[in-house]
Parts: structure tokens; C-alpha cells; sequence
């Protein structure tokens, strides 16, 4: 059975007849279950106010949906991060009021090129997409990043997460990154029943033994080897092609991605951030006061988390 994940973009209406709410903050996290598998879909129901809402929800996607119908610099930011993502699967939602064509220069030459425009209903949609997504770059070191975390009394600490690599099992003893210290998995959950281990792609919760609230953070990852988060970032540093030569200049930039917003300094190919980060395969890079706020992303030679 597959496990995809689903970034959706200003279609809240759209998506209410094949999913249902499981949790909201600043990304709405949405399921379903059927007969082909599960399906998590994230809306970042922040943005544009919270830039973060939307990497951190396109971050985990197999799968992008966009609202084409409304062409705006909020669609075009949605672009952008998803070119630079490599997002190179999905649709844009349509109607016969839609300036197709305006919409296929936005994408032209980027990694959207081959999205699809679409105007049936959400459970059409649903029948369309390829439900095997999720199965590339799913071997490997197991990973396990977190988006909530809560005490459940009689249970103890629980978390909310995705399996990203890897297959998770009970009774493991895993790293709680960055925190540093050592967990156990007591019991391993999805769609509230009890697993003996799941495999990548899964949306889970986790009961944890030696985890306390105060240790863990959204983004923090569970892994078997310990990662060390890092201040010092070195890589190469890719803007996008839109970005004037007058943004493309050292000095303040946000990284963003995994659930990480994090302040640094750039100069060249490196940044200074102003607190350790876990150091993943690549973050998306923002300056906020810049139009637009995307400028590009750093892929990180001294990566520890792919």
C-alpha cells in the first residue's frame, strides 16, 4: 500500500471531500484512508503571512496542488519554492476563466513544466494522481522527523511524525536529535492502531521512553545514529533565475525547510546561523524584506541528514 503526502495551495474547499482534518498550527495536516493506501495533505494555513507555513509544508510532499485560477505574487512564490524543491510532480487547478497560457510561463523552463492543468472535481483528482510517489529515495538510514509532541497520561511522551527513510519498529533505540539523547520506541501507531513497525512514507505516532516535552521541538528527528547540529554551514548556494543580481548579495538570510526557520549570515558559500541547526541536504533561502522573498536554496556539502 502506498503512503503519499500532498502539498495543497489555497484549495481548502477543494480538498474537503477526500480528506479530514487531523491537526492544525500554522499547517493544516490533513488524511485519508482507503483501499489504496494513505494519504497525508499539507496546506499552509499561515501564508503568506508565515513563510515558513508553506516550506515546511511543501518540504515533506510527494505530490504539489496548486490553486491556478488566482495568478498572483503569492502563486508565484509557490512556484518558485517548489522549482527550487525540484517538485517536478503535479496540477494546477483550473476553471475556463483561467489565463492557461499566462500560467504556463510561469513554469516555463522550471521544474513545472510538466504539471497538469486540471478542472474536475477533488475525488477525479484523487483517481488521476499516481498513488506510488512515495516510493523514490525511500531506502537507507531510517529518519524520523517530528511535527507535534504531547504527554498522554498513563502512555507518557508521544509524537507525531513521518518516517522519511528507513522502516521504523518497536522496542528500537534511537537518537532524539538535537537534543541528543537516547529514546525508546514503546509502541508505534498509524490511523490509531498498533504497529510492530512502519515503513517509510508513514504518517505515525510514537510513544517514546526517556523523552521529555522539553527535549523535543517540530523538526526534531529520530534517527539510529546521534546527529550533532551545526552553526557552520558550507555548500553550494543557488539562486533562483528570477532574482535580481541586486538581491543575489551576502549579509542576513533565513533557512528554511524540515520544520527549521533559523536567522544566519551569508558570505559566499557558507552561513553562520545564529543557532545550531541539524544540518539536511538542503534549505530554501529567504530574505523577508526582498520581493520576491525566495531567492534560492544552499545544498549542503557538510550534510548529515539526506
Amino acid at each position: 500500500m502506498s503512503n503519499l503526502k500532498i502539498y495543497a495551495y489555497d484549495l481548502d474547499d477543494f480538498i474537503k471531500g477526500i480528506v479530514k482534518k487531523h491537526t492544525e498550527s500554522d499547517i493544516a495536516i490533513y488524511g485519508r484512508k482507503d483501499d489504496n493506501g494513505n494519504i497525508t495533505l499539507f496546506s499552509p494555513s499561515r501564508y503568506p503571512d508565515k513563510i515558513s507555513s508553506m516550506t515546511d509544508s511543501m518540504t515533506l510532499s510527494d505530490v504539489c496542488i496548486f490553486n491556478g485560477k488566482k495568478l498572483d505574487s503569492f502563486l508565484g512564490e509557490n512556484i518558485m519554492c517548489a522549482d527550487l524543491m525540484e517538485k517536478k510532480y503535479g496540477y494546477f487547478i483550473v476553471d475556463q476563466t483561467t489565463d492557461t497560457d499566462k500560467l504556463r510561463l510561469f513554469t516555463k523552463g522550471s521544474n513545472l513544466k510538466e504539471y497538469e492543468f486540471f478542472d474536475g472535481s477533488s475525488m477525479d483528482l484523487l483517481e488521476k494522481i499516481d498513488r506510488n510517489r512515495d516510493v523514490h529515495s525511500r531506502n537507507g538510514d531510517l529518519v524520523v522527523i517530528v511535527d507535534h509532541f504531547f504527554k498522554v497520561k498513563s502512555v507518557g511522551t508521544v509524537i507525531l511524525g513521518f518516517v522519511l527513510s528507513g522502516t521504523l519498529k518497536k522496542h528500537q533505540t534511537l537518537f532524539l536529535n538535537p537534543a541528543g539523547i537516547q529514546v525508546q520506541v514503546r509502541s508505534i501507531q498509524m490511523n490509531d492502531v498498533d504497529f510492530e513497525e512502519a515503513p517509510a512514507g508513514s504518517r505515525v505516532g510514537i510513544a517514546l521512553k526517556n523523552a521529555n516535552l522539553d527535549t523535543i521541538d517540530r523538526g526534531s528527528t529520530l534517527t539510529e545514529k546521534l546527529v550533532n547540529p551545526v552553526s557552520d554551514l558550507e555548500g553550494d548556494v543557488i539562486f533562483h533565475k528570477a532574482i535580481s543580481e541586486e538581491i543575489r548579495r551576502d549579509g542576513e538570510v533565513f533557512l528554511a525547510g524540515h520544520f527549521i526557520y533559523s536567522r544566519g549570515i551569508m558570505e559566499g558559500k557558507k552561513i553562520h546561523t545564529d543557532k545550531p541547526i541539524l544540518p539536511w541536504n538542503e534549505y530554501i533561502l529567504i530574505k523577508p524584506n526582498s520581493k520576491p522573498r525566495i531567492i534560492g536554496k544552499m545544498v549542503i556539502s557538510n550534510k548529515l541528514i539526506q
